[in-house]
C-alpha cells in the first residue's frame, strides 16, 4: 500500500514538473492593437457655461487593455496653437456618490470638491473627453481641432483632426434660441419657436380643452446671489394665477425621476410661497438637476395639479414641464396662457 502511494506521489510530481517546463516553452502573450479601433464620430459639440462630458466614444475592437489616450496639436479655427484650452479652471467633482436622498443643498454640496483641470480635458485611460464649464472671455466660439494618440504595448494610432465645435451658452433646456447665431429659432412656417408645457385636462372658461401650444414657458434670470427656481403663472391678460388654485398638488412630496441614478429625488429644498400666493420658490443646486451635466437627458420635471367640479363631475387638471438649468443664479420659470384657464366650479 505504501509503495502504491509513493508511486502515485512520484507520478504527480513528474506531471507537475512537465507542465511547468511546458509553460516556460510557450511564447509570451503579445499585446494587440486593432487596426479597426476607432472613435464614434470626429466632432464634439460643446456649449460654454456648462460641463460637457462625452462618454464611450472609443471602440477598442478587442485591443489589449489598458490603452492610453493623449491629446496633441490642439489648434484654433485659424490653425494657431490653442493654448487657452490647456489653461486650468476650477471644476466640481464628486468625492461621494449622489444618492438622491439628500435633504438640503448643503448636504449635496458636501459631496463635491473643487479641483483644477484643463478646460479641454481627456481622461488618459478611457478617451472620454470633458469640456469644463467656462465662459467666452478668453476662449472664442468656433471649431477647434486636435489629434488623439491611442496606444498600448502592441501598437498605436493617431486620430487626426478631431473637431471641438464650441457654441454659445445654452443656459437652460429646452432652449428656444440658436446656439450659433443667438437668434430665436423659427419653425418651418416662419413662426418663432416657444417652449410649451404638458397639459392634461386643462380647460378654458367655456370648458374647451386648452392645448399645449396655447401656453408658453419662459426662463428669466433675476439674480446671482443664490441658486433658486421660482414658478409663476399668468393668464392671457398677464394677471397672476395664484398657486392656491393648484389645490391637489402635493407640495411637501414633489419628486422627479432621475434617469442617471434610477430613482425619484426631491424636487428642491426650503420651499417658500409668496405672501400673495402668486409664486413658489425652491433652493436648488447648480446645475439643476444636480446631475444634468453628466447624465444623458437628465432633466427635472414638475406637475402642478388641481381639481374642480364641473356640473356634478369631479375633474382634475394638470400642467407639467421637464427642464434643466445650467447657468447658476436665481431663475423664474414663467407660464403664460394665451386663453384664460378655469379653476372654479361650474
Amino acid at each position: 500500500m505504501k509503495r502504491q502511494v509513493y508511486t502515485l506521489f512520484i507520478a504527480t510530481a513528474l506531471v507537475t514538473m512537465a507542465t511547468g517546463c511546458y509553460k516556460q516553452l510557450l511564447p509570451d502573450e503579445k499585446e494587440h492593437f486593432s487596426n479597426n479601433a476607432n472613435f464614434d464620430g470626429d466632432t464634439y459639440q460643446a456649449n460654454f457655461g456648462r460641463t460637457n462630458v462625452f462618454y464611450g466614444k472609443f471602440n477598442a475592437d478587442n485591443s489589449t487593455q489598458p490603452l492610453t489616450f493623449e491629446m496633441q496639436n490642439i489648434a484654433r479655427p485659424d490653425g494657431t496653437p490653442a493654448t487657452e484650452l490647456l489653461e486650468e479652471v476650477n471644476t466640481w467633482q464628486w468625492k461621494e456618490y449622489y444618492s438622491g436622498t439628500e435633504k438640503t443643498v448643503a448636504e449635496i454640496e458636501a459631496k463635491r470638491f473643487q479641483v483644477k483641470r484643463p478646460v479641454l480635458d481627456m481622461r488618459s485611460t478611457s478617451g472620454d473627453l470633458v469640456f469644463w464649464a467656462t465662459d467666452s472671455s478668453k476662449i472664442k466660439q468656433g471649431i477647434y481641432t486636435f489629434d488623439i494618440l491611442v496606444k498600448n504595448k502592441g501598437g498605436q494610432k493617431t486620430f487626426q483632426k478631431r473637431k471641438l465645435d464650441l457654441r454659445r451658452p445654452r443656459p437652460y433646456e429646452p432652449y428656444e434660441f440658436d446656439d450659433i447665431t443667438g437668434l430665436q429659432k423659427k419653425e418651418s412656417n416662419g413662426n418663432l419657436v416657444y417652449n410649451h408645457p404638458t397639459l392634461i385636462g386643462v380647460q378654458d372658461m367655456q370648458n374647451n380643452t386648452i392645448n399645449n401650444d396655447q401656453v408658453n414657458v419662459y426662463f428669466v434670470k433675476t439674480g446671482t446671489a443664490k441658486n433658486t427656481l421660482t414658478f409663476k403663472f399668468f393668464d392671457k391678460d398677464s394677471l397672476p394665477i395664484k398657486m392656491s388654485n393648484f389645490n391637489v398638488t402635493k407640495w411637501d412630496s414633489l419628486r422627479y425621476y432621475s434617469n442617471t441614478i434610477g430613482t425619484n429625488v426631491y424636487f428642491g429644498f426650503n420651499r417658500k410661497f409668496s405672501q400673495d400666493s402668486v409664486t413658489v420658490t425652491w433652493d436648488v443646486t447648480s446645475p439643476y438637476p444636480v446631475l444634468a451635466d453628466v447624465g444623458i437627458n437628465e432633466k427635472a420635471s414638475i406637475f402642478f395639479t388641481y381639481e374642480r367640479v364641473s356640473y356634478g363631475t369631479r375633474q382634475q387638471g394638470g400642467i407639467g414641464y421637464g427642464f434643466a438649468v445650467f447657468e447658476p443664479g436665481s431663475w423664474d420659470v414663467v407660464f403664460k396662457f394665451k386663453v384664460n384657464p378655469k379653476f372654479t366650479n361650474d
